[in-house]
């Protein structure tokens, strides 16, 4: 019995720490935090699926690169940065940073673009929960880069029309497709991010092809790489293109 004792004591022993570090808040890289999947990573890009159900607190993650918001949809929360106490719960906040140009209203009803890029120069530790009774869900684009300096146009990088959001960092441009028609082949400088913003079909190829089918749906092409986006279906598609601006060669 003695001995047996000494073996429960050296167990428990063995096991104490990690009780101790299970019941600690953890706090992960945002890529890392279970409500934020990443779904893609390549380069300095990474493509995030937000889902945050109603009544769910997330895990403490830490932000420390640009990043840009597709806001599917929306709840009420609250955000409780590291160290400090709960805000005032509330409509989500619209993330901002000094030097981010802001947000015009969209050409046509659809999802918001948001972006902070204060996080390169000042990493935030924080938590969300959603305290509203519906989902809240965003596709969240991220560059690790150190962004784009220069002052390429929009035309000289391939894209037709106004950036409906731009900083150092991303460029976003919306378009809204009919049935049956298309963007025709085209290429950019940059890498792009597409996400889909409305219901309906369709079909983005390039050297790979992704359907799609429903809101949130995306797409990745790399600089240079020729692509067409086409609509399938029989309701008008709204696609955001995301460009995400890397530092050029100054060859």
């Amino acid at each position: 019995m003695r001995r047996l004792g000494i073996g429960w004591a050296l167990l428990f022993g063995l096991l104490s720490p990690v009780v101790a570090l299970s019941g600690e808040e953890p706090v992960v890289p945002v890529y890392h935090e279970p409500h934020h999947r990443q779904v893609f990573q390549y380069g300095p890009t990474r493509i995030l699926d937000l889902q945050i159900p109603p009544g769910t607190t997330t895990w403490f993650h830490t932000h420390d690169s640009p990043i840009l918001y597709v806001s599917l949809s929306a709840s009420p929360g609250r955000t409780q940065i590291l160290g400090q106490e709960w805000n005032t719960p509330g409509p989500p906040p619209a993330p901002a940073a000094a030097g981010d140009r802001p947000v015009p209203p969209p050409p046509s009803a659809g999802p918001r673009v948001m972006s902070t890029t204060g996080y390169f120069m000042h990493p935030l530790t924080h938590r969300l929960q959603n305290v509203g009774d519906r989902l809240t869900r965003a596709i969240v684009v991220i560059n690790e880069s150190a962004g784009d300096e220069g002052d390429t146009t929009a035309d000289a990088a391939g894209f037709e029309g106004s950036a409906e959001l731009t900083n150092r960092w991303f460029r976003a441009f919306r378009q809204t497709l009919a049935p049956g028609t298309s963007t025709g082949q085209h290429r950019h400088r940059e890498p792009v991010a597409l996400i889909q913003a409305s219901d309906g079909r369709g079909l983005a190829s390039g050297p790979m092809k992704f359907e799609l089918n429903e809101p949130g749906q995306w797409a990745f092409f790399d600089s240079g790489a020729s692509h067409e986006i086409r609509n399938t279906g029989t309701l008008p598609l709204q696609v955001i293109e995301v460009e995400l601006r890397q530092p050029r060669s100054k060859d």
